[in-house]
């Protein structure tokens, strides 16, 4: 019986690391793509011969998500 709730211990906590990690990959990708569409509109809005808007808004995502990555990393 305890070896059992031990193993369960285990599965849940293990489980619980998994959603936690992917919730994250999700969340890189949702900042990436809306500072990238974003850029990608401002672009087209001001009929941008160089895609500058684009090229800041995907750096700017990066630059966000991963300070998100990090902060949710030390807690």
């Amino acid at each position: 019986m305890i070896m059992q709730k031990q193993t369960d211990d285990k599965r849940k906590a293990l489980l619980r690391s998994y959603a936690r990690y992917s919730g994250m990959g999700f969340q890189m990708i949702g900042v990436i793509g809306a500072f990238a569409f974003a850029g990608v509109k401002l672009d087209e809005k001001m009929a941008a011969q160089t895609p500058w808007f684009t090229i800041l808004g995907c750096l700017s995502g990066i630059a966000i998500s991963f300070y998100l990555v990090i902060k949710q990393l030390k807690e």
